[in-house]
């Protein structure tokens, strides 16, 4: 039909006359009234169309609505060029059904101007867009067709596709309920709220998804200075809420939000390139996940937030069986966070991952750079089905941050962590460990830490608390590093720390330490100071410095132990070790029933020191050591006694103090000959039995011991 025939029809169903080049023409025209008995059919929506009817067109919407509609055939077709005259957006067919009554929606569902009754409805597929509804992306206030066009897309399930353009929205509550939701790409399609009131301006429920969107909460500026005062002082919206089951996010961007750019309160949830940034506030948080399960966070992104990049946690209003449970964090990032936040009457902390009230949590392959507190943040809280909280961090990075990986229980609740593969560097310590109940358990294999080294109070591994710690394979290397106070007793630079204390077991395998980026190896160090007293402490295949560890029960394999003040209370066994090459005296303060050495090597030449055996406590007066197939070296003429047996004054008139055995020992005095004996004992009067078997002394040495019994304690070999 051409343009002056379109013209023609269009008025004549507004009811005036019309002139054509043959005259006037009746306003009802015969050709419109082709329609007989029986050649009725009905359209997709169950309607009842003519078939014969021709079809008319409009320009507009606006137009369309204008027809006299009491000219119209029901089941009319109406062809529309664009929603606004003189645009081809918008547009489409429509039919009108003269006795329809449904309430009109801006978008597929119009009235005439002038009636009540009957609706032009619109033709449709399988999707909506803004343009039907009128919403055209120029940048201007878009809220009120897009608000509609939510309702209406989950009202009848039909999927949602923005085409590229910037939607101005003065309004919150967006609501797509079980549709898809598509934008152009987040480079070219944005929802920007402009207003300042609290709320969410896109929620997505229910079966919902969303994908290729910018959505811009429009926080207000920062503050030039922060302060208690201002932190909840911010406006703008939330970007975009999850909420209910089987919710998506895929290839979003979600910026300047008041609190979380990105909240999941929902049940079988999938996050996928999120990328979210310019949170702020109190809760000014990345993304944030709330009183969910079942989900997925993977190919995220979370930058410069107030508080936390990345958060699994449960309201404190929730139910108290509500919990975020089996939710992993798969190759995401978060980096800048700052200022942490000032809640709860109390400074917040700031961290890159932060999983809390939670259970079976992992955390893989992720990382977190430059945050005020934190790296890593895994612990209990609430109470899961099973009784305890399942953490698990594999592959990931913290770096740029005070503490690289935080790992704890909390309010009576046991926690279970696997911790694998992890690395922290330009940090101040690698790895908090506070764990308050003993049913706690952390497990660790192939760790790494590359600590800034200028702060006194530097750690790979910081313990507080209770708990079993098992971890094998560490490297740690000290990028800054001060030798002098290295060497001090009190040195800063001991890899682990314990200073409000540790009474749980700890147990480490090849623990390796290394000082700039060379190769050179370096000790270990150990410093268990404030109330620790360990179970059980059990150290393989390391060299290690032990400045103070205080333990029931002590197990040291294939180590080489230069110096270290040990406090056994149960049992010590040193098995193929090598002891002594560094300070003036290794110190061994124990009450043990068995204390045995296997296999090692004392080699006190280089430093001068000497084995300091001492028997501490008078309730356990009864001192038992054993020495098998062990070596000792000395210049005894120059700094004296090998080992060195003492009491403390309780033990010192017991009836049986000490019994020492050595068996295929062999004493070397690397020096000139000496009377110096190789053992000698301080107690008063030395109530010790020293008994011998197939021992050997060199000819530099002369007496074993310090002093002489009748019954042949010793045998020279």
């Amino acid at each position: 039909m051409n343009t002056s025939r379109r013209r023609l029809l269009t008025r004549l169903l507004q009811g005036g006359a019309v002139l054509t080049a043959s005259g006037l023409l009746p306003t009802h025209a015969a050709g419109m009234e082709k329609h007989a008995a029986g050649m009725e059919k009905r359209d997709k929506e169950g309607k009842t169309t003519q078939e014969g009817a021709e079809t008319l067109h409009a320009d507009s919407i606006a137009e369309m609505q204008a027809l006299d509609v009491t000219r119209l055939q029901d089941g009319q077709r109406i062809e529309v060029v664009g929603y606004y005259a003189g645009d081809t957006l918008g547009g489409g067919h429509f039919t009108w059904y003269a006795n329809e009554q449904r309430e009109e929606d801006g978008g597929t569902c119009f009235r005439t101007h002038d009636q009540a009754n009957g609706r032009f409805l619109r033709r449709l597929d399988d999707t909506l867009t803004p343009a039907m509804f009128g919403a055209m992306g120029g940048g201007s206030d878009q809220y009120a067709p897009l608000a509609q066009l939510a309702k209406t897309a989950s009202t009848m399930g039909l999927a949602v596709v923005f085409p590229a353009g910037d939607y101005a929205l003065s309004g919150t509550g967006l609501v797509f309920n079980g549709v898809d939701v598509n934008g152009a790409g987040p480079s070219h399609t944005t929802l920007r709220y402009t207003g300042h009131n609290m709320g969410s301006l896109v929620e997505v429920q229910d079966g919902a998804s969303i994908e290729g969107f910018t959505l811009d909460g429009n926080v207000s500026a920062d503050p030039r200075t922060w302060t208690p005062r201002n932190y909840n002082a911010f406006t703008g919206c939330l970007p975009l809420y999850l909420r209910g089951h089987n919710v998506s996010a895929r290839n979003l961007v979600c910026r300047h939000s008041h609190q979380a750019c990105l909240r999941v309160e929902a049940s079988s949830f999938k996050l996928e390139n999120v990328r979210t940034h310019h949170s702020r506030g109190n809760h000014g948080d990345g993304i944030f996940v709330v009183d969910s399960r079942d989900g997925s966070i993977e190919g995220c992104e979370a930058r410069d937030f107030t508080r936390i990049g990345f958060v699994s946690d449960t309201y404190g209003s929730s139910p108290e069986h509500i919990l975020s449970e089996r939710i992993d964090f798969i190759d995401c990032f978060a980096e800048n966070g700052h200022h942490a936040s000032i809640d709860y009457g109390d400074d917040e902390f700031n961290a890159g991952y932060w999983a809390e009230n939670s259970d079976a949590v992992r955390f893989i392959n992720c990382r977190s750079s430059d945050t005020t507190h934190y790296g890593f943040v895994a612990t209990t809280g609430r109470v899961p089905s099973l009784g305890v909280g399942h953490f698990t961090v594999r592959g990931c990075i913290a770096e740029t941050t005070n503490i690289g990986f935080y790992l704890k229980d909390l309010h009576g609740t046991p926690v279970r962590h696997i911790v694998d593969g992890c690395l922290s560097r330009d940090i101040d310590r690698g790895f908090c460990i506070e764990m308050d109940l003993a049913a706690s358990h952390l497990t660790g294999q192939r760790l790494c830490t590359k600590l800034r080294g200028s702060q006194r109070s530097g750690c790979s591994l910081l313990l507080t608390g209770d708990g079993h710690i098992d971890i094998r394979h560490f490297d740690e290397t000290w990028q800054t590093f001060n030798a002098s106070r290295h060497d001090s007793m009190r040195a800063s630079y001991a890899s682990i720390v314990s200073a409000a204390g540790f009474k749980g077991d700890l147990h480490l395998a090849h623990f390796q330490s290394r000082h700039g980026d060379t190769d050179e190896s370096a000790l270990v160090g150990f410093k268990l100071l404030g109330q620790s007293h360990l179970r059980d402490f059990t150290l393989s295949a390391t060299q290690a410095r032990l400045f103070h560890v205080p333990a029931e029960r002590i197990s040291l394999h294939d180590c080489e132990i230069s110096a270290g003040w040990i406090k056994a209370f149960e049992t010590l066994d040193v098995d193929a070790c090598r002891l002594g090459d560094g300070v003036p005296r290794f110190d061994i303060f124990d009450t043990t029933q068995h204390h045995r050495y296997r296999h090692c090597r004392f080699d006190f030449t280089p430093g001068g020191g000497h084995l300091y055996l001492h028997n501490s406590d008078k309730r356990n007066a009864r001192h038992v050591v054993r020495f098998e197939r062990c070596r000792f070296k000395k210049d005894l003429a120059q700094h004296g006694y090998m080992i060195t047996l003492d009491a403390a004054p309780g033990v010192f008139m017991a009836n049986e103090s000490n019994y020492l055995t050595f068996r295929d020992c062999t004493f070397e005095n690397t020096g000139q000959a000496t009377e110096t004996p190789a053992i000698r004992t301080l107690q008063r009067p030395p109530q010790a039995s020293l008994t011998g078997y197939g021992n050997r002394k060199n000819a530099a040495i002369g007496n074993l011991t310090a002093f002489e019994l009748d019954d042949d304690l010793m045998a020279d070999g």
